[in-house]
Parts: structure tokens; C-alpha cells; sequence
């Protein structure tokens, strides 16, 4: 509210004098006072004894209230940005160590060294060559109190497309108010945010003990296989972490997502996830002179066989998990659109279902098994050389209920080629859902005080994470990145110009408290 005061100057003094008349508001009068004591050299005001007497008790009540009051909203605000602050700061430094898969020792070290600063309990597992992971917890790993683990890698995929970056992968850059580079959600952002959000924590279990531990758990190798991340941890240390729960990657806030309800926010909460099956087709045949007529090459046969793949349509199948997703994902919608998700797998509704999902690849995913073509392979030679040998990768996630040794089965009928060799070069284990009960709950209920308004969805995630081998110990594991995205922020996560809005990176940290908070009861 502006305060239109009379500034008078007297020659004899030149100082300012603010003259109040009862044309001005009580409030207006107050605000001068203030003003004038607190940032003019002139301390005259004009006004009578019963006001002036007034509005001093009022200015000593403002000083009261904004010093002596800690738990007052403005300090808690001045502690929220110091904290956004702080994660932004961090972050920034972590992008720019090149954590590439196999090389991310430096990185985890700068987050060890953070941890150690701030006051954590740190462990290390696995620390050889160029792998490391670690611990950092309120209380000793030792002491078995049942603990609250948040989960994160930081190994990330390579940027070779550098070129197409509009800020260089490594380079943390600042602008507009978001912060780039590779990491930024997968996941060296939400390992920022999930630290910055512990470190209140400490400062309670000062003052009182606590019944439950909180750990995060940072490690390697996640995205080439995790054999010297959460696999080691989970094969060699199941017993010395005590988890009570895991929260790790997965899941996250989106908009225009229900057809009759586009502002509505959806957060979908990983509780199972697909498997993942790596495989490789090989295929050996002879050589030769690429001038010479072929009627059979390697490149030949291979091609054929991935054609026969590729042709073949996916069969939709519903599991417990996804029969409760869409069951939920109906009610929210509502009208007519929400009956037919309702009731999907019903007899009635099979024939349009196909129809249904079509438009929608990411509801697809979630009852097929997928079968992608990730890179053929020849042995380098000069272009008139026919190879002797040709490969196949294919990335595989199959429903928690598919067979892996079924699976192959049936690739091996669809190709019927015998000279084609199917080999498993890598595959997770396979896992049961983790409860939709209280811990469900209290993930949910923290995020309406973040993001009020906001429903929350049990899904089963189409990709394969770290949560997959503490979920096959029988560990509670949820997947949820606690921060409202897109389908653009979406597709920079291993491709270009990954980046983050900084208030995501507040909303995120806020998020984590409040879980925490819901967790610890």
C-alpha cells in the first residue's frame, strides 16, 4: 500500500521532515514512523503524543515479532532459500563432474565429502577402481534401527551428441532460471534435493532419539546393470542396512494426462516394475568379396530375423497391479472415458481396448512386454567386405509375470532360423508389487502439502531401476520423483539438453520433507 506523505525541506536544517495530518491513515502514519526511524538521518515527525505514543508500541511489537520469534514464517522462508540456495550451488558443481558409467568415483566423492561436512553418518560399500557407494545416515548402520532409505545413482549416460546441446552437457549452466546439463534428474538432482532435505534431521536427533533411521544410499553402475551398485550392495550387505522402506527413481507429477480433467496433477507411484532382459542375436555365416553375388550373408539373415520380431503384435496382459492402476486412473477421470478405463479388461470392453490404449504409449506400456532394437553390429572392415559375423542388441522389459525362459522360447519360434543364437547378456530380477498400505498412504498425503490438489496413482513402472533388487529381498520399494514434469522435461532424460526449472528443485526439496516427516511418525 504506497504512503503519499509530505516531504517538507527546511533551508536552515536541509533535512527531510515528514509532516502526518489526519488525512492520512492510521496505518499509512505507522509505516512513516517506521520508515523514518529506520533508514532517514531526520527524526522529525509531526504529530500528536497520544499517536506518536501509539505507533512506537506498534514499531516495538514489528521488531519483536521479526527478531525474537524463530519459529516465525518469515525466518522459515529465510531458511527455505538458504536451503535452494545451497541445492542449487551443489548441483551445479555435481554436473559438472563427467560421471559417465564406469567413471563415476569422482562424483560420488564430492557427494561423500558434502555428507561429512553437513554432519552424516557415512559408510562405504564397494570401493574399488572406479566404482563407489556410499552411506549417509543419521545414525550409525550399526545401531539397527529400522531404516528409511532414499536411493540414488549417480553414474549417468553419455552425451556424445554434444554438438546439439544449447549448454554443454557438463557445464551446469544457469539460465532462465533452469539449471542444464546431464543429471539433472537422472539423478544427481534428486540425490541434491533428497540430502538437502535430511539435513533437518540431524538437528532433531540431537534433541531427542528417534525410533526410525534415514539413510540415503548413493551408489554406481546403475545404468550399465548395477553389478557394482545396488547388486552388490543388495547381495553382499542385506542385513547391515535394516530397511524399513525404500524411496528411489520413478514416477513423477504430470498434467493433461486425464482426457476430461487436463489441469489436474497426477502423480503416478512406481510400486513394481518390468524386467529388464538384455539380449544379443548373433549369427555366423561365411564371408566374402562384396563384388561377388550373394544370395545368403550374415547382414541377410539377421535382418530377416529382426523383422520377424519387429512384425510381431505385442498381447496385451493385465496383472493385480495394473488391473488397480486403470481401475483408479477411471474413477479420476470420470464420464464415459473413465467407465471404459474402469473396466478395461472386462469381457464386454476387450475388443476397443487395443483401440483405447493406442493413442496413449505410455498406458500401452504398461501391459505389453517390449521388444527394442538398440544397435546391430559388425566387426569394423572396409565397405566391400561381406562380414563373417553380424549382432543384434535388443533391450527387453517384460511383465512382472512373464518367464524369461518362456520369452526366449517364443522369440526362438518367431525367428526359426536355426543359425540365429539368442544369448541373456544381462537381466533383473523378477519381483513381487510392494503394498499400496501405509506407506502408500504417506507418500500421498505429502505430496497434497507440496502440491495441494494433486491425486496419486499406483503404477507399474515400464522401465527397471535399482528398487527392483531390494524389492526381491521383500523390502517395501516405491519409485517417485516428487516434482511436477512434462512430457519435454521427460525426453531430455538420456537425450539433449537435460535440464531442470529451479522450482522444481524447491518444490522437490519441500516434497522430501514432508515425506520424511510422514514417514518418521
Amino acid at each position: 500500500m504506497p504512503v503519499n506523505l509530505e516531504i517538507l525541506y527546511y533551508k536552515r536544517i536541509d533535512k527531510p521532515v515528514i509532516y502526518c495530518t489526519k488525512n492520512h491513515s492510521f496505518i499509512s502514519r505507522v509505516i512513516a514512523f517506521c520508515t523514518i526511524n529506520v533508514t532517514t538521518a531526520a527524526r522529525r515527525i509531526i504529530c500528536t503524543f497520544d499517536e506518536a505514543r501509539l505507533m512506537f508500541r506498534y514499531c516495538i511489537l514489528f521488531i519483536f515479532l521479526i527478531l525474537l520469534l524463530p519459529g516465525t514464517f518469515l525466518l522459515r522462508v529465510t531458511d527455505t532459500t538458504q536451503a535452494n540456495r545451497e541445492a542449487v550451488t551443489m548441483l551445479k558443481e555435481l554436473i559438472r563432474i563427467r560421471s559417465i558409467s564406469g567413471s563415476e568415483r569422482p562424483a560420488l566423492e564430492y557427494m561423500l565429502r558434502k555428507s561429512k561436512e553437513m554432519g552424516f553418518t557415512t559408510r562405504r560399500f564397494c570401493d574399488k577402481d572406479s566404482f563407489l557407494n556410499f552411506s549417509a545416515s543419521i545414525y550409525p548402520l550399526e545401531s539397527a534401527k529400522p531404516n528409511i532409505i532414499l536411493l540414488c545413482h549417480l553414474d549417468v549416460v553419455p552425451a556424445n551428441d554434444s554438438n546439439q546441446w544449447s549448454h554443454l552437457p557438463f557445464s551446469g549452466d544457469l539460465t532462465n532460471d533452469t539449471l542444464w546439463g546431464r543429471g539433472c534428474l537422472d539423478m544427481k538432482g534428486i540425490g541434491v534435493m533428497e540430502l538437502i532435505a535430511m539435513k533437518s534431521w540431524l538437528d532433531s536427533a540431537s534433541k531427542k532419539e528417534l525410533s526410525n533411521n534415514i539413510t540415503l544410499l548413493f551408489v554406481s553402475d546403475e545404468e550399465k546393470g548395477s553389478v557394482h551398485g545396488a547388486r552388490y550392495i543388495t547381495e553382499n550387505f542385506p542385513d547391515l542396512l535394516h530397511p524399513k522402506l525404500i524411496i528411489g527413481e520413478g514416477g513423477g507429477g504430470f498434467k493433461n494426462f486425464l482426457p476430461s480433467r487436463p489441469d489436474k496433477l497426477v502423480f503416478f507411484i512406481s510400486v513394481a516394475e518390468k524386467k529388464s532382459l538384455w539380449l544379443r542375436l548373433s549369427v555366423k555365416h561365411a564371408g566374402g568379396h562384396g563384388a561377388m553375388a550373394s544370395e545368403e550373408t550374415a547382414n541377410s539373415i539377421l535382418i530377416k530375423a529382426i523383422s520377424r520380431i519387429e512384425d510381431k503384435k505385442p498381447i496385451l496382459s493385465f496383472d493385480k497391479t495394473t488391473r488397480h492402476m486403470f481401475r483408479e486412473l477411471g474413477t479420476l477421470n470420470g464420464g464415459f472415458k473413465g467407465f471404459m478405463l474402469r473396466h478395461i479388461n472386462s469381457f464386454l470392453t476387450r475388443p476397443l481396448r487395443r483401440h483405447i490404449l493406442k493413442h496413449q504409449p505410455m498406458l500401452l506400456s504398461e501391459v505389453i512386454n517390449t521388444v527394442q532394437l538398440t544397435s546391430i553390429y559388425n566387426a569394423p572392415s572396409p565397405p566391400n567386405v561381406i562380414p563373417d559375423e553380424a549382432n543384434a542388441y535388443f533391450d527387453c522389459r517384460l511383465l512382472p509375470d512373464e518367464n524369461t525362459k518362456k520369452f526366449i522360447r517364443k522369440l526362438r519360434l518367431r525367428v526359426l532360423n536355426p543359425k540365429i543364437k539368442i544369448d541373456i547378456i544381462d537381466q533383473s530380477p523378477g519381483t513381487l508389487a510392494s503394498p499400496t498400505g501405509e506407506f502408500f498412504d504417506a507418500i500421498t498425503s505429502s505430496l497434497a502439502k507440496t502440491y495441494p490438489g494433486a491425486s496419486t496413482l499406483p503404477v507399474l513402472f515400464p522401465a527397471t531401476t535399482d528398487n527392483s533388487f531390494f524389492r526381491s529381498l521383500g523390502v517395501p520399494s516405491y519409485g517417485i520423483l516428487p516434482l511436477q514434469l512434462n512430457i519435454s522435461l521427460i525426453e531430455t532424460v538420456h537425450g539433449i539438453n537435460e535440464c531442470i526449472p529451479v522450482k522444481n528443485i524447491m518444490e522437490g526439496i519441500n516434497a522430501y520433507r514432508f515425506m520424511l516427516q510422514a514417514l518418521m511418525k
